[in-house]
């Protein structure tokens, strides 16, 4: 099939992945832009103060608990006559949401797989649950599955990293530090990949993933500054990762969720409690000091009780790659239909990596972009749509299988 021909299909694919967020986005509820639900981790409201020129800031002080991308993006999107309505982050997100779909078609196609392949890769992600509910909310699923979209599209030539192909990818990755830090591990993986099985000699394959460490380090140094300039110390992405570190790893979320019935959601008093002793804990400290103090928290679980805090890495590598969410936040037939769709997703995938092609540049860049979140994840606090960004290099891997049945067994 010629490139406009496959193009055409993948120009449909993209059509009706939009359509799909905005049958999602529609019947949501408009809530005030303060309510919870509706800017669930304050994105809107930084962008706010951003507009109204009191800079990176939330209740009136300046902040770094956030990485900065997402909120710089709301201040023009979200810009409405009417500042609740969730227009802005919707009109963002859908061309965000085409934009994945996109850059994983024309991905595959560079990664050399057949027109068909790459039109299932594309419709992987147009229809992927989790991508799709995700698009109505504010948070940073929706960009951070579009960087790595399109950084694994930079990247992604098989004769081997071109100079520009390296700075593109590590421009790719410093955006998505400043937007999803949890991926920065990644981009540590994704260079160790090109070091060990890229083109070339070792000299050229070294050069190349130091260009990308090296933009990944400059695209990310202003806001490291500004922090240094601010707290006196920089803080390359955000000081919120102490928290979502303690939250995953203490006594009251073991006892709640680890030792709990299954499929228990923590919520109620017991949550609220916890936030009070933190706040009581961090109360006087700078925000990196209370970053740290939250990380060491955290870290002391493994030094304590390393055998419980291994047991419940396992449970959140399983929340991580569950095939349906939680039946305590979603209906049951939601949960049907995302298990339908994961599982015969799950085997694809599984049948990708026991290929040899797959643990090839490039191909094995998107495995080190699954690998490096998982292994966050497994750390950190978890549920089912943390892996919304790798969504991307999970769908590529799936189109590539050979023959897991008929249903995939493409040219």
């Amino acid at each position: 099939m010629g490139a406009t021909a496959w193009r055409g299909w993948l120009g449909v694919v993209v059509l009706l992945g939009v359509g799909a967020r905005l049958a999602v986005m529609v019947p949501a509820p408009r809530k005030p832009l303060d309510d919870p639900e509706n800017d669930p981790d304050n994105y809107r409201r930084i962008a706010r103060s951003l507009r109204n020129g009191e800079g990176f800031a939330l209740n009136g002080k300046l902040t770094a608990y956030r990485p900065p991308l997402y909120a710089l993006l709301l201040v023009p999107a979200d810009a409405s006559r009417n500042p609740e309505s969730p227009g802005g982050v919707w009109r963002l997100h859908l061309m965000l949401g085409g934009a994945t779909i996109a850059f994983t078609g024309l991905t595959a196609r560079r990664w050399g797989l057949s027109w068909e392949r790459a039109i299932l890769a594309a419709a992987l992600v147009a229809f992927d649950p989790v991508l799709v509910v995700q698009s109505k909310t504010a948070m940073t699923e929706t960009l951070s599955a579009a960087l790595v979209a399109m950084t694994l599209a930079a990247l992604a030539d098989r004769e081997g990293l071109k100079v520009r192909d390296a700075v593109l990818g590590g421009l790719g990755f410093g955006l998505l530090g400043l937007c999803r830090p949890s991926v920065l591990p990644s981009a540590a993986l994704v260079i160790v990949a090109e070091v060990v099985t890229g083109q070339g000699g070792w000299s050229r394959r070294i050069g190349r993933a130091a260009i990308v460490g090296v933009v990944v380090v400059a695209t990310m140094s202003p806001w490291a500054y500004r922090n240094w300039r601010l707290f006196g110390e920089p803080v390359w992405s955000s000081t919120h990762g102490g928290y979502t570190l303690a939250m995953a790893n203490n006594p009251v979320y073991y006892r709640e969720i680890l030792d709990g019935p299954p499929g228990a959601v923590w919520g109620g008093q017991t949550l609220w409690e916890w936030r009070r002793d933190i706040t009581l804990l961090t109360m006087g400290l700078s925000e990196p000091e209370a970053n740290r103090r939250l990380s060491a928290e955290g870290w002391r679980m493994l030094r304590e009780r390393p055998g419980t805090f291994c047991r419940a890495s396992i449970a959140r590598l399983g929340k991580f790659w569950a095939v349906a969410p939680s039946e305590s936040v979603y209906p049951l037939g939601f949960r049907i239909a995302t298990a339908l769709w994961t599982v015969p997703f799950w085997i694809a995938l599984v049948v990708a990596l026991l290929q040899r092609e797959s643990w090839r540049w490039p191909r094995v860049g998107a495995i080190a972009m699954i690998a490096g979140l998982s292994a966050v994840h497994a750390i950190y606090w978890t549920d089912l749509r943390m892996r919304a960004p790798i969504v991307p290099a999970l769908a590529l891997l799936a189109a590539s299988a050979r023959r897991p049945g008929r249903i995939l067994d493409l040219p």
